[in-house]
């Protein structure tokens, strides 16, 4: 007997002839880079459905009724037990958790349908316990120290005319309180399509969330697609006969970042001898810095999204989930870090990409925009022209310049005209519509919002009081000038 000697590949390919396979032709294969998280082209990000409405409590105890902060401190010892069942049993299913939040809720004579709300919060933190534990991030066992409720929808009664909350706190007793509505409040809830859902309860507020059935996404006339930098979302704009570079700057991030950053430092200098005082004061400026910075991004997408919705465009951005995250060498290892900055690796860690494009999602949900996602690999250095890509360079500066066909343009810019090329490649919707690299000028970058809506929270809120700092009308331009429609700006034109 005669014994054949070949490679596993070889023996592969035997077995695939015997069967009746043809055999693999490697030129009709496309190798895809792999990433993690979402496959790259992906039009779909899942948005939560759900929405909030928040009603500040006074501080004060005595603004919760006795009953409902007793209820408030036994959910939270639920929650601790559900969280303790799920991490130390390793139970990872609902409807297993869900038995045992119903056993203890009968025990603290709670109804089931807060034992099941009990259940479903403790699933959350044991999972992203979890997930932390597997990506190899520090992380602490969680609990829950603050006394809080979540009751479902069955459970309470909101008058939004009067701001009257009706609590069932147990089987056969039930209490009340009063939250302050405003007309914001009383408009959104007055339409037929946002269903209330959940109350969540806790020391200073009381949310109410609700559901709201999305519009169906409207058919695409015109495309906008932007590259994510850390100052701005740079790109192209094409419609029917217009094609042209726009820009949304929103500098004021990084210096609100900056000026924060300093602060932390001053404060951790002169009170590195009480750490109690100096966790306080750092917790403050961080809860100040993510407030500014969410109120300005609120601004921003707002403007950009309603611009979309008008003009019927379509949306396509960066899937930046599966970037990693800046590192920095360790003891005892060999391998160079991946910024070496300090500073960078700060500014990194503190871009708020995730948030500016968590709310360019939901609320390009909300007003019907249809969203894109592309994979960013090589986008700022790939020829939009001849498509020859550039050698990874340890400084890519500012400018991408092509050395096979002299094609020269600013590399943010490059990058959302090589996102714009791919959608016009892969949406069928869009055939109309032409996209030519030369017929553009870089000379004329276009802005993409207004000049009334990159001004601050506290401004926006004096001039709809019809005051400024000095008690004097606040302009709209984002120079400090005059508004368009104040007396002095139109007699100076």
């Amino acid at each position: 007997m005669r014994v054949l000697k070949t490679s596993p590949a070889q023996g592969f390919g035997i077995l695939l002839r015997g069967l009746g396979i043809p055999p693999f032709d490697p030129t009709s294969f496309t190798f895809h880079r792999w990433r993690k998280g979402r496959p790259p082209g992906s039009p779909v990000r899942s948005v939560d459905p759900r929405r909030a409405l928040v009603f500040p409590l006074s501080p004060e105890r005595d603004s919760i009724p006795p009953p409902l902060r007793a209820r408030m401190d036994e959910f939270r010892l639920l929650v601790n037990l559900c969280l303790r069942e799920a991490l130390s049993t390793r139970v990872t299913s609902r409807r297993a958790l869900s038995r045992f939040a119903a056993d203890r809720a009968l025990e603290a004579q709670v109804t089931g349908s807060i034992g099941l709300a009990a259940a479903d919060i403790a699933r959350s933190l044991a999972s992203g316990h979890r997930r932390r534990l597997r990506k190899r991030v520090a992380s602490r066992v969680p609990y829950v120290r603050t006394p809080f409720v979540r009751i479902p929808a069955r459970s309470f009664h909101f008058d939004p005319d009067s701001g009257k909350l009706r609590l069932s706190v147990r089987q056969g007793e039930w209490c009340s309180l009063t939250l302050p509505v405003s007309e914001y409040h009383r408009r959104v809830l007055a339409n037929p399509d946002h269903r209330v859902t959940q109350v969540h309860i806790g020391l200073r507020r009381a949310v109410l969330i609700y559901a709201r059935r999305p519009p169906t996404p409207y058919v695409a006339l015109s495309l906008v697609a932007l590259d994510t930098n850390e100052s701005s979302l740079d790109g192209v704009r094409v419609a029917p006969g217009v094609a042209e570079y726009v820009r949304l700057p929103f500098p004021e991030i990084r210096a609100i970042q900056a000026r924060h950053v300093k602060r932390r430092q001053n404060l951790g200098r002169k009170r590195a001898h009480d750490r109690r005082v100096s966790r306080r004061l750092l917790g403050r400026e961080g809860r100040r810095e993510r407030h500014r910075t969410r109120s300005r991004l609120h601004a921003l997408t707002r403007s950009l999204i309603d611009q979309l919705a008008t003009q019927h465009a379509i949306l396509a951005l960066e899937d930046l989930t599966a970037i990693p995250p800046p590192r920095r060498r360790r003891g005892g290892s060999r391998s160079p870090p991946r910024f070496r900055s300090q500073s960078l690796r700060r500014r990194l860690s503190s871009w708020p990409q995730g948030e500016l494009h968590r709310q360019l999602a939901y609320k390009a949900v909300d007003r019907g925009v249809p969203v894109v996602w592309l994979d960013p690999f090589r986008t700022s250095r790939t020829c939009p022209r001849c498509g020859e890509v550039s050698e990874h360079r340890k400084r890519v500066g500012t400018r991408f310049d092509c050395g096979k066909c002299g094609w020269s343009l600013d590399r943010q810019l490059n990058a959302g005209l090589n996102l714009g090329l791919t959608v016009l490649r892969r949406t069928a919707g869009l055939g109309g519509l032409r996209l030519d690299p030369d017929a553009l000028s870089e000379d004329a970058v276009r802005p993409l919002y207004g000049s009334g809506n990159d001004r601050f929270a506290r401004v926006e809120r004096r001039e709809r009081e019809g005051r400024g700092g000095n008690g004097n009308p606040v302009g709209n331009s984002p120079l400090g000038g005059p508004s368009p429609q104040d007396p002095k700006a139109q007699t100076q034109t």
